[in-house]
Order: C-alpha cells, then structure tokens, then sequence
C-alpha cells in the first residue's frame, strides 16, 4: 500500500488511520508462543500452512537484515490499540512513529504487546503524556469503544481473522474494503480511480 500511495502521491493527499485489529480477542495478557497458540486455535492442514509461512517470514527478514524474535508471543493488544486511539486525539502526528515502535517491539523485540511498562516506554518514545495516556487505555468507555470499533469494521469486511483495509475519497463516494494481503498494482488501480470525481 505504501508503494502505490508514493507511486500516486500527485494524485491524493493520503492519510492512514490506524484502526483496531485482533487476531485473538480473548487472548491472556500473558499471552502465548505464536506457533502454540496457532496449533491449538487451527485445523492441522492450517497449522502446518502457518508454521510454513512463519519460517518463510524468518527467512524473509534474514535476507533483508531485520531482526525478528522467532520465540515472538501473542497476547492481548487491547492496550496498545487504546493507546494509539489516545495519540490520534492527543498528538496525531505521532502515529506512524508509535505504530512501528509497537510493532518492532512485538515482533523484533520479544515485547508483550499488553505489557504496561512496554507501552509506558512507547508513550515516551512519541513524546506523549506518559500519565494521560495510561489513564487513557486504563478506561473501561475506551476499552469498549475500540472493542465496537473492531467488530464493526469485521462486519463489514465479512472475512474474520485476517487483517484489514479500508480506502475512501472525499471526491468519490465509494468506500472500500479488503481483507488480507492486496497487490501494490490492485492498491495503485484503486488510488487511481477513488481520484476522479464521481
């Protein structure tokens, strides 16, 4: 996606809004080992086709020169999501930052995801106000909100469990949604049409 938005950047003015996403809604704060939980939520025909993907995307990283932690957890994100809600109203020129700065932690870092320490330091790291924000994703009314927000969005989209995206247009009123992986081409065609006035 970011690909075709820089390849149609003299066409829009883009913005990404970061949306909440939960890949295991009920999952502990502690959370669990990725392939362990995918063993125990999927098919065996299913697991196998993850835990292949999953060595791929180790491999992948290795040749780009990223670290990835392959012991990598999944917890509860609920958190993070309130904390990201919390920097779209309090400093929204920050999300871009504090999203890789989530991910890179969950992913290369070996994080919890739900961790309040963890996401004390991210609040820092972007500059927020370290007791607001915690205040914030502390709230049962925020909690919920995000918690709707996602399950709409799910509706909506109709695939659950996989990650999705939302395109619209202030000149065009169609909205648009995909779930999983999408083509730079496909994004680029999409860019390109939601432009012109309709």
């Amino acid at each position: 996606m970011e690909a075709a938005m820089e390849e149609c950047s003299s066409l829009a003015n883009f913005q990404v809004i970061w949306q909440p996403f939960f890949l295991w809604p009920t999952a502990p704060d502690e959370g669990m080992p990725f392939l362990e939980w995918a063993r125990n939520s999927f098919p065996e025909d299913t697991y196998m086709q993850t835990a292949a993907r999953e060595g791929r995307l180790f491999e992948l990283c290795d040749e780009l020169g990223l670290a990835v932690d392959n012991s990598r957890r999944i917890a509860n994100s609920l958190r993070s999501h309130c904390l990201i809600d919390y920097a779209k109203h309090a400093k929204p020129g920050c999300l871009s930052e504090l999203v890789e700065y989530l991910f890179k932690g969950c992913l290369a870092d070996g994080e919890l995801i739900s961790d309040i320490n963890f996401l004390c330091r991210a609040a820092q790291k972007v500059q927020l106000s370290e007791s607001s924000a915690m205040e914030h994703i502390q709230r049962a009314e925020v909690q919920q909100q995000i918690v709707d927000t996602y399950t709409a969005a799910q509706q909506q989209v109709g695939t659950p469990g996989l990650p999705f995206t939302f395109v619209s247009s202030d000149c065009n009123e169609a909205n648009l949604a995909f779930d999983g992986d999408v083509p730079t081409a496909t994004f680029t065609s999409i860019f390109s049409k939601l432009a012109e006035p309709g």
